[in-house]
C-alpha cells in the first residue's frame, strides 16, 4: 500500500512539475512574471480569492481529500471497472469507468452556474471540458489498476492532483492567480497518460500483464 502510493505520489509530482515550470515559464515570456504561493483556497472554476495559510487548513485539505480520493478510486475503479470487466474487454470497460467518472465532475459547472458564476454556454462548455479531462485521468488510474493489481498507485496521484496541485500550490501573477490552472492539469494528466499508457502497452506486449481482458480481479 505505502509503495503503491508513494509512486503515485512520485508520478503526480514529476508531471506537475514540469507543467508548473511550463506556465511560469509562458509567464515570463508574456512579460507577466509569476511566483508559487501555498495557501488553502476552495476549488472554484471562476477563481477562488480566499487565502487561508493556518495550519488546520491544510490539515483539513489534506483529510477531505484523502476521503473523496478513497471513495472515487473505491467506487470508480474498486467497483465499477471490476464489475464491467467481468463480462467486458478491459479497455472497454475501464472506458465506460472513465466516462462516468467525468459525468460524475460535471457538477462543477453546474454549481457554478446555478451560483451565477458562469452563463449557460460555459457550463456547457466547461462540462465537455469536464467530461474529456476526468476521462482521461480515469483512464490513466484504470491502467494503473491494471499495471499494478490495485488501486495504490492511481490513489497516489490522483490524490496529488487534488491536494497540491488544485487545492494548495498556485500561480500568482500581476494579473491574478491561477489563469491558466485548467491548461496546468491538462498539460500533467496528459504527460502522466502519456507515461503510463507507454508502460502499460510495453509490459503488455512483454506478457506481463494478464492475457485475459475477462474475468474480473486482476490476475
Amino acid at each position: 500500500m505505502v509503495s503503491g502510493i508513494l509512486k503515485g505520489l512520485l508520478l503526480g509530482t514529476v508531471c506537475f512539475a514540469v507543467s508548473f515550470g511550463l506556465e511560469l515559464a509562458i509567464s515570463v515570456l508574456q512579460d507577466n512574471p509569476a511566483h508559487l504561493e501555498i495557501y488553502i483556497s476552495s476549488f472554484s472554476l471562476t477563481g477562488s480569492q480566499i487565502k487561508n495559510t493556518d495550519f488546520v487548513f491544510f490539515l483539513l485539505c489534506v483529510l477531505f481529500n484523502v476521503i473523496n480520493v478513497w471513495m472515487e478510486e473505491g467506487v470508480f475503479r474498486g467497483l465499477f471497472l471490476k464489475m464491467l470487466s467481468k463480462t467486458k474487454p478491459f479497455m472497454q470497460a475501464n472506458f465506460i469507468a472513465a466516462f462516468l467518472f467525468g459525468i460524475w465532475h460535471i457538477v462543477m459547472p453546474v454549481r457554478s452556474y446555478v451560483n451565477g458564476e458562469m452563463s449557460f454556454a460555459a457550463m456547457a462548455l466547461m462540462g465537455i471540458g469536464y467530461i474529456i479531462l476526468a476521462g482521461i485521468m480515469g483512464i490513466k488510474w484504470g491502467l494503473l489498476y491494471r499495471i499494478t493489481g490495485n488501486l495504490w498507485a492511481g490513489l497516489g496521484d490522483h490524490l496529488f492532483n487534488n491536494t497540491v496541485a488544485t487545492n494548495m500550490l498556485y500561480v500568482v501573477s500581476q494579473n491574478g492567480v491561477d489563469e491558466l490552472q485548467v491548461v496546468r492539469i491538462m498539460v500533467a494528466q496528459i504527460i502522466s497518460f502519456t507515461f503510463v499508457i507507454a508502460i502499460y502497452y510495453c509490459k503488455k506486449r512483454n506478457a506481463k500483464l494478464p492475457l485475459c481482458d475477462k474475468g474480473g480481479e486482476v490476475q
